[in-house]
């Protein structure tokens, strides 16, 4: 029951990082942008305005719809990796995810608002369940789906890239852009500092589940005056879809009080824009009810 619910947070972890931490969206419209197969090789000029930019890169993701993603993150000695595929449709969104942390493996499925995770066999001791899979969802009545479920499923709801641009107009600013080339791709390449104190604040207003009055007195402890920042890097095809970002938030984990002097950076690949994608919820017998099993395995 322990790996479970740790695995919990860390997919909710996994998810935000995906997703930039969320954000609102933003006001206003811009012009809309071509279908990633009427823009190939014409590369616009780098836009200065993050609002505009997150409108255009907003409209882009919702023609194109699907993409493949991996993201990679380091801290001090500890690194996890992700690989998956997306479909961005709001309340539609479908999501799946192998990840690899400290040598264990953990493949997950998100769709019709609910998370799967795949069992392996000593999962499934420790649970005493043959069910292949759990399930938690924002109305499950087990404690690891009222704690978790709201939270992961506000977040992979809004997985959809663009919202990385969208924290950078309310929490953030475009400090440098130019062109250059990325794995032999022209893109328009953005340098952006996030403001940590902002985006949190809107990490929680977005999903809607305050921190608790200790953890929020603690944070800004720790983060007032400091003015800390997360450099961020975005680099942007000719049809404003995110090819990669790039994340170091080694001055935040610092902050925080984390010990030692690792890195703690995070990348994010994105790939087959528009590409077929094809995930479907496990066979429902194949799927066990958590709140059954967590009283079979003694509610650890």
């Amino acid at each position: 029951m322990k790996r479970v619910t740790t695995l919990a947070a860390i997919t909710t972890a996994a998810v935000l990082a995906l997703s930039a931490c969320g954000g609102e969206k933003q006001p206003g419209a811009a012009a809309p942008a071509p279908a990633p197969t009427e823009q190939k090789s014409l590369l616009s000029a780098p836009l200065g305005d993050p609002i505009q930019l997150a409108a255009l890169t907003r409209e882009s993701t919702k023609k194109a719809k699907s993409s493949k993603v991996t993201m990679e993150s380091v801290a001090g000695t500890e690194k996890q990796t992700v690989t998956g595929q997306g479909v961005y449709d709001g309340e539609n969104t479908k999501f799946s995810m192998s990840m690899d942390s400290d040598g264990k493996k953990l493949d997950v499925v998100f769709v019709d608002s609910a998370l799967y995770f795949k069992l392996d066999a000593a999962d499934k001791a420790e649970m005493k369940t043959d069910k292949s899979y759990v399930k938690i969802s924002a109305d499950g009545q087990d404690p690891i789906s009222q704690l978790l479920g709201k939270m992961m499923s506000k977040a992979i709801k809004d997985s959809d890239p663009s919202r990385t641009l969208e924290q950078v107009s309310k929490a953030g600013k475009i400090t440098k852009s130019d062109q250059v080339e990325l794995n032999g791709e022209p893109t328009n390449h953005y340098v952006i500092e996030i403001e940590v104190e902002k985006a949190i604040a809107l990490v929680v207003g977005d999903i809607g589940i305050p921190l608790p009055a200790d953890v929020l007195k603690q944070l800004d402890a720790k983060l007032k005056g400091k003015n800390v920042t997360i450099p961020t890097e975005l680099w942007l095809n000719a049809d404003q879809l995110p090819l990669q970002v790039v994340s170091d938030q080694t001055a935040f984990v610092k902050a925080m009080g984390a010990p030692g002097d690792g890195v703690a950076k995070t990348t994010v690949k994105y790939t087959d824009w528009g590409s077929p994608v094809n995930i479907t919820a496990p066979p429902a017998d194949q799927v066990g009810d958590l709140a059954e099993m967590m009283k079979k395995a003694g509610g650890r």
